[in-house]
């Protein structure tokens, strides 16, 4: 539309976890438009890019609806107003019961009734913007579980965290090891990784999820008894059965092309040390109270 921009990139979701790394990734860019809860102006901007979102493994579908699908819709409607290259984060929860790879495609997810609610509004959400906005201007981030960064993990520490639910109960939060396995990534590496995938300028769908974890090294790293059950068992056995399906998202999704592209640009997933998860598993035997989970 020819418009002039008045910023570089317009953020969503600046006060979460990924949206506090990615600030200051983003104005070393440029500059940025921070999106408040209740912003009824928007700025027109060369980036629109939205990691706000409800994570929390609950059953508030108000918050999934007005957080992940209706703000992306206004976001992603905006961005299309302007003629802006308009980014979303997801999820690698839209791989969820697949029984092949998800490729890094913006057509690629597709909903399974066996989805919770959280995992079924992130497939939603790629549904609707990939709707809305032309492939052309479209960048899609599917994460992996996302942890503090070693030296934000003081600050960033979530006690309502599915690993910190686990290692509360110490050894007896996870089961026998079998060989089962997780992606995770920390916090500031995928604000990085984003960082360069924007200055490479190649819309597409890209899968951040830093490196597979075994079950069985959560197990050695937790403490072998806790000071005290901070979360009921009910707790540790839903976060269970969410993070454990079947078949596990480490065989459903993959981020090859990704990990080539970020390479390329000299770009490496760090992968965080036993200290780091001693220190996270410590912290969780330590939460004077319990938080909704």
């Amino acid at each position: 539309m020819g418009r002039t921009c008045d910023y570089d990139f317009l953020l969503a979701g600046a006060t979460g976890q990924i949206g506090r790394a990615l600030y200051p990734e983003l104005t070393r860019r440029g500059p940025v438009f921070l999106v408040g809860r209740d912003c009824p102006i928007l700025p027109v901007a060369r980036h629109v890019v939205n990691c706000a979102g409800h994570t929390k493994f609950d059953d508030d579908v108000d918050r999934l609806w007005e957080d992940n699908l209706r703000l992306s819709v206004r976001l992603a409607a905006w961005a299309t107003r302007c003629d802006a290259y308009y980014h979303q984060f997801s999820s690698e929860a839209v791989a969820e019961y697949r029984t092949g790879l998800l490729s890094e495609t913006v057509e690629g997810p597709w909903a399974d009734p066996r989805m919770n609610d959280y995992a079924l509004s992130k497939v939603a959400v790629e549904a609707l913007i990939g709707s809305m906005v032309p492939l052309g201007r479209l960048f899609i981030y599917r994460c992996s579980d996302v942890v503090p960064h070693p030296d934000r993990l003081e600050e960033d520490w979530r006690p309502n965290h599915w690993l910190s639910i686990l290692f509360s109960a110490g050894k007896s939060g996870f089961e026998p090891p079998d060989g089962f396995q997780v992606w995770i990534a920390d916090a500031t590496s995928v604000a990085q990784a984003i960082g360069l995938l924007i200055e490479g300028g190649v819309p597409g769908a890209y899968h951040l999820l830093g490196h597979k974890y075994a079950w069985s090294s959560f197990h050695n790293w937790a403490q072998d008894t806790p000071t005290r059950p901070f979360w009921p068992k009910s707790a540790r056995d839903r976060v269970t059965a969410v993070v454990r399906i079947d078949p596990p998202l480490a065989t459903s999704i993959d981020q090859i092309t990704t990990v080539r592209i970020l390479r390329n640009r000299g770009f490496e997933w760090p992968v965080l040390p036993p200290i780091y998860w001693w220190e996270f598993a410590a912290k969780a035997v330590q939460v004077p109270t319990r938080k909704g989970v």
